[in-house]
């Protein structure tokens, strides 16, 4: 190769390390980064000391991390929009952190002896602050859906402003200033940040009491038949009320299962969910949670949330016919939009709802 060209390589590269050696070693991380080309951004970026996390409820064990091995996951660097549950902008920013699905799929869940459905798909997952503010998460919308946008633990934060921002003249638009303090829990498939939780210092993963009266037992290996849909509240049964509620459909659905593996690509026609539940439990909306219950005892637990506030939830719907032919033992729950197929709830029985998930005491 030519020498003057190995020059100016050998030279553009000691730019790149040197800048990247100047962000990361001042440590600096909470002055505001103005977007250019001049400087990459994306720098390994660790968690500070005095970091402390603890995963606990119905688990084999309690789980303790610091910031070493909170440093020892595989970091995600992701931007957000952030706009508060009263529509006011909250700014734009960089987040450096650990994927919570990456901690959570490291933890064994331990039920009851006498639970009745042995799985953690109807469990809710549960972080809490050092102040004391909880934020609430079905056990599947953290790991049975895809990575597109996923719920983030930060431990950095740079705000992003206009690249015309200047000394004179900054860019005030930013709620947030300075660096984190502790873990922050982000959101990024929500349309808001009300579930958005600074300082996470604890998840508690558990159970959520329920009335099972109405519900069949879970039984292994049961090949049964649902040959129609209740919806339950607050002690009420009724028949499912399909009469005005919109029809959905999907192409290419490609199905995988945690367990089983690859389970074909396949059309699929029905209802859509949101407005089914609208239709049935009027009222329904983001603070309640709805237990799907099918005829062999499986359940599966959403956060309305999931299904009202993401973009994920506007493609759920409940199933009649996969590929042309009716669903298998009666109506299915379709989350078209997850990674892994397992809260496809086939055989569906009951639709619980529930009011709301109640804080930790």
């Amino acid at each position: 190769m030519n020498k003057k060209y190995i020059a100016i390589i050998a030279s553009a590269v000691a730019a790149v390390i040197a800048g990247a050696y100047a962000c990361s070693s001042t440590r600096n991380y909470h002055k505001i980064i103005v977007v250019t080309g001049a400087t990459p951004l994306a720098l390994k970026q660790d968690a500070d000391k005095n970091i402390s996390l603890e995963v606990s409820g119905n688990t084999k064990k309690i789980y303790k991390f610091d910031e070493e091995s909170i440093n020892a996951f595989a970091s995600v660097y992701i931007r957000t929009r952030e706009v508060d549950s009263k529509g006011e902008l909250e700014g734009t920013y960089r987040y450096t952190g650990v994927q919570v699905l990456n901690i959570i799929e490291g933890i064994a869940p331990e039920k009851p002896k006498d639970a009745l459905f042995d799985r953690p798909l109807d469990m809710v997952v549960t972080f809490i602050s050092s102040s004391g503010k909880q934020s609430h998460f079905s056990y599947g919308e953290l790991t049975m859906t895809d990575d597109v946008k996923p719920v983030i633990l930060a431990y950095h934060r740079t705000e992003l402003v206009s690249s015309k921002s200047t000394p004179e003249k900054p860019y005030t638009l930013n709620k947030h200033k300075g660096e984190l303090t502790g873990l922050r829990l982000i959101c990024p498939g929500d349309n808001d940040t009300a579930r958005y939780l600074d300082d996470v210092t604890k998840i508690i993963i558990r159970e959520i009491p329920v009335d099972n009266t109405e519900f069949p037992l879970m039984t292994k290996g049961f090949r049964c038949v649902a040959d129609s849909v209740k919806t339950v509240h607050n002690g009420r049964v009724l028949p499912l009320n399909l009469n005005g509620v919109e029809t959905a459909s999907t192409q290419n659905w490609f199905r995988t299962g945690h367990g089983q593996g690859f389970k074909g690509v396949s059309s699929a026609s029905g209802y859509n969910l949101r407005s089914l539940l609208r239709k049935n439990f009027p009222g329904a909306g983001e603070d309640n949670y709805f237990l799907f219950v099918a005829c062999d005892g499986y359940r599966t637990l959403f956060s309305g949330r999931e299904i009202f506030n993401t973009a994920a939830g506007k493609s759920m719907m409940m199933l009649s016919e996969m590929d042309g032919r009716k669903t298998r033992g009666g109506m299915s729950l379709g989350p078209v939009s997850d990674y892994y197929v397992d809260r496809e709830t086939w055989g569906l029985t009951h639709i619980m709802m529930i009011d709301n998930v109640q804080d930790i005491k």
